[in-house]
């Protein structure tokens, strides 16, 4: 697709683009494929399915990811050859994500046979690639205030109870979302076995990427065109950023004290490594969640 003249002076060799482009498509992805991610019968049967198997689930990977992409990419392709390029990114996208979380949450490793390796992370991978296709649709353009092709005028009232108001609508986003993303994974044994994977040092890892990608699906929605009635620090990007996984963390934190496995409790550092282990999808949905407000 053509590119305006403005735009195409400021970015000569697209580089900018391509770098919202990617973001968006690693946003879609994780926030489609984040839950598949944490599924044990999704690993087993990426363990046992045979090598035809998995070469038809990749075929059908990249003739569905092509379809959607038609409608739908994580770049504004108008040609065939543009979204079949755009499609077998798409399932490489996927491929990488994936594999990047499964050796995160410490399911992939080094000592596996690469057979189980490619198994798991193409099962997992067919999730993420669409969820990548629909990038635009999920991520592009969004904000508080709706896509920015719509023009909307500013409410009128107090400034101060306008921010509120909005900080607010952000906050329970924020929780709905991680909620909706945590709900039926915090009582599964897969919390457990996560957890008692993780090193201090790998959950410091962890902890990092989910405010990585926290910051990195509130950008590719638009998160720098929000509205702010009352400036200041607390409507910074950093600060939406730590307040989102905040508000994500402490979600997961009550999940597990209510209908958590009682291994996950049992003592505080085996609390801490849950909370962090089901903070990543919590804070994956929290950041979701802001793309309804």
């Amino acid at each position: 697709m053509a590119e305006p003249r403005a735009q195409q002076s400021s970015d000569p060799h697209g580089w900018r683009r391509e770098g919202k482009d990617l973001t968006a498509a690693v946003a879609g992805g994780s926030i489609v494929g984040m839950p598949l991610l944490y599924t044990m019968e999704m690993w087993f049967h990426g363990m046992m399915l045979p090598a035809w198997h998995l070469g038809g689930i990749l075929v059908l990977m990249l003739v569905v990811t092509f379809l959607c992409s038609l409608e739908s990419g994580f770049r504004n392709e108008d040609t065939l050859v543009g979204v079949a390029m755009e499609t077998v990114t798409s399932v490489g996208i996927g491929i990488v994500l994936s594999a990047a979380i499964l050796a995160l949450i410490g399911e992939i490793t080094l000592d596996r046979a690469p057979r189980e390796v490619v198994g798991k992370v193409i099962l997992q991978a067919a999730a993420v690639s669409l969820g990548v296709a629909f990038a635009n649709a999920q991520v592009r353009d969004k904000s508080r205030t709706g896509d920015d092709q719509e023009e909307q005028k500013p409410p009128e009232g107090d400034p101060e109870a306008l921010q509120l108001r909005a900080d607010l609508r952000d906050f329970s986003a924020a929780a709905a979302g991680s909620l909706l993303f945590t709900l039926n994974i915090a009582s599964t044994e897969e919390v457990v076995m996560i957890a008692s994977r993780l090193s201090p040092w790998r959950q410091l890892a962890m902890l990092g990427v989910s405010v990585a990608l926290c910051y990195v699906i509130l950008f590719a929605s638009g998160f720098e065109r929000h509205e702010v009635y009352v400036k200041g620090v607390f409507q910074s990007r950093s600060f939406e950023t730590l307040m989102t996984c905040a508000v994500s963390l402490m979600i997961a934190l009550a999940l597990l004290l209510l209908i958590g496995e009682r291994e996950a409790t049992s003592d505080l550092p085996t609390l801490v490594a849950s909370v962090v282990t089901l903070g990543l999808p919590a804070i994956v949905g929290g950041a979701a969640g802001r793309l309804i407000v």
